[in-house]
């Protein structure tokens, strides 16, 4: 008898098939993670802002609005700020305090006592946030 050790062609198709499949996962799960992350960064960044625009550090008061950018006053530093999209983040003027980037549009919208704030991000996410902020 010759007896001739090797693989089968039905051997190699079957293993090749178990790799294809371990690669696939293997892509998928990278791509949750990566978007996953950007939309948990979306999210600490909108609360960092969130929390900034309500501390008493700088005791902000609503001060006017439109659409695309609102003027708040810090009692604390009396000073007034300008938030808005400026290219493709979201900052505070004078001088140039960027706070949150990758934004396609913002939009402001002021009742009393609340600044509703929506932010469309550039991965198609919306985010939007009520912010406690009295008027002047």
């Amino acid at each position: 008898m010759n007896k001739k050790e090797g693989f089968t062609l039905i051997e190699v198709a079957i293993s090749l098939v178990v790799l294809g499949v371990i690669y696939q996962l293997i892509s998928f799960s990278t791509k949750l993670t990566n978007i996953s992350f950007s939309q948990q960064s979306n999210s600490a960044n909108l609360q960092l802002l969130v929390g900034e625009l309500e501390s008493e550090k700088h005791d902000f008061r609503f001060k006017s609005n439109s659409s695309t950018y609102v003027y708040l006053e810090s009692n604390a530093e009396n000073k007034v700020y300008k938030l808005e999209k400026y290219q493709d983040e979201l900052r505070f003027s004078p001088g140039y305090i960027p706070l949150i980037a990758h934004i396609k549009a913002v939009s402001f919208d002021y009742k009393e006592p609340f600044l509703k704030l929506k932010i469309d991000f550039d991965n198609g996410e919306t985010k939007k946030e009520n912010v406690y902020i009295q008027k002047k």
